[in-house]
């Protein structure tokens, strides 16, 4: 059954800026775009969206998070996770293969959690694999798992989950070959493990000091550092496109700059949590903003608003990493869960910055939609309004705010940093393939229209 809708009188998002204009959906695909006063009037008379006084945005694609999903869903869960994601104007995820149980790192595990999630997801997603310490040497079965996977995550440090040990330096190589025979992207969380052991045994080991400042300076971004250059020395002896996630620091995007510009095919990700929160957070809010790595000193923050600014990061993800309160409700910092519940408020944080510092939206908008399509291989189907895509849309005003408090998160576990925050915006609608999937005034929808993305080949 054919289906229309227009989404009307908004300032819309396009490769050129904002224009105001009414977008044209039919079977959930945008056919066209007409400047609002072209619009032939009658064609939507009965089925339409006003998005007057809104600006009109690409669905927001979140390209690392962790939901958990099967196995550990006291943690998340790909229907809260999905759904937290949706109110925050995210339509498409793609999950990481660790902190679901067992990790996909086989064929059998990646097509279990795929049949799993199946009907269960509130907005599309797509699924990573894990490459590690334990399968590094199974070319065939890393063959075999390339077809339905995104792209490959691995671990240059402790992941902090048995079953996905890191790549050791060795292995690293390995990995670098293999991910460039399949033409596929490697990403990697990139600390130095054995800088990160004598500097944690070093910092527990000093009397009196502060536990939380302990824990800062035994993840150093010298531990980055080494660990990117290692890589990017092996990315260009195989020809291997790998891609950075959560880099915290200034100092190492511009490494990466630097190995662009000498032709690796590399980008970088980071994180709203190291573009918002730092070290001094850290240690007077503690466990609830560990993450690895960690939060930076302020100087670091306004370095990485810089390195945006100057074009250098590439993708924005919200790398949430969901946990029971009682796993951030430790005595001692060094057994609490490493990661932040952000998903909700990812693209809230970051264009709420953005506005307080005057920064064009124009410029933050791609980082979390265009950009991740194009390097992700997905730009067919997501991340712009432009016919022929999906129409994934966020209608977004900037003439309302949004408080945070613990009943409007919708994570399964109710806690976040972002807690009693308010950001100068608020999402009004989210639309996934045209349908309206979360509406400020009535709620998610109960339907659950999310599908898998097929990689492409």
């Amino acid at each position: 059954m054919n289906t229309e809708l227009w989404v009307k009188n908004g300032y819309v998002f396009t490769s050129e800026g904002f224009r105001f204009a009414s977008i044209k959906i039919k079977n959930g695909i945008i056919e066209a775009l007409y400047d609002s006063e072209m619009e032939p009037q009658k064609e939507y008379e009965n089925n339409f969206i006003d998005a007057c006084g809104c600006l009109v945005v690409p669905g927001f694609i979140d390209s690392h998070v962790h939901f958990n999903d099967p196995g550990r869903t006291d943690w998340e869960g790909i229907e809260t996770g999905s759904r937290a994601a949706a109110i925050g104007g995210t339509t498409t995820i793609f999950d990481m293969p660790l902190n679901c149980s067992p990790s996909v790192t086989n064929v059998k595990n990646l097509q279990n959690k795929r049949d799993y999630l199946t009907s269960k997801s509130f907005i599309d997603y797509a699924l990573w694999g894990g490459m590690t310490g334990n399968n590094v040497q199974n070319k065939a079965e890393l063959a075999q798992m390339s077809e339905g996977i995104i792209a490959w995550k691995a671990f240059m440090s402790d992941s902090g989950i048995d079953d996905f040990p890191y790549v050791a330096p060795n292995q690293l190589e390995q990995a670098m070959k293999i991910a460039a025979e399949q033409n596929k992207i490697l990403a990697l969380h990139a600390e130095w493990q054995e800088e990160i052991n004598s500097f944690t045994t070093f910092n527990k080991n000093q009397k009196g000091m502060n536990e939380r400042k302990a824990f800062l300076a035994s993840r150093p971004i010298s531990a980055e550092e080494q660990a990117v250059s290692s890589a990017i020395e092996l990315a260009a002896k195989y020809d291997t496109t790998i891609h950075f996630v959560h880099i915290s620091s200034p100092k190492v995007v511009e490494m990466i700059q630097q190995a662009k510009k000498s032709g690796i095919n590399v980008t970088v990700e980071t994180c709203p949590h190291y573009l918002i929160f730092d070290e001094e957070d850290f240690l007077k809010k503690g466990a609830i903003l560990k993450c690895a790595p960690p939060l930076r000193p302020r100087e670091e923050v306004e370095g990485l608003w810089e390195c945006i600014t100057n074009g250098w990061i590439d993708t924005i993800g919200s790398d949430h990493s969901p946990c029971l309160y009682s796993m951030k409700n430790t005595d001692s910092i060094w057994e609490a869960w490493g990661g932040i519940q952000g998903v909700q408020f990812t693209w809230l944080a970051l264009l709420d910055e953005a506005l307080k510092r005057k920064i064009p939206l124009k410029d933050i908008l791609p980082l979390g939609t265009a950009y991740v399509a194009d390097r992700f291989g997905i730009s067919k189907n997501k991340g712009r309004i432009r016919p022929g895509l999906d129409a994934d849309l966020v209608l977004i005003s900037l003439d309302e705010t949004t408080f945070v408090d613990q009943p409007t998160i919708a994570f399964r576990n109710q806690y976040s940093p972002y807690e009693n925050k308010t950001f100068l915006l608020k999402i009004k609608k989210t639309i996934l393939r045209g349908k309206v999937i979360y509406d400020e005034q009535t709620g998610g929808t109960e339907e659950k229209y999310g599908q898998y993305i097929q990689p492409r080949k």
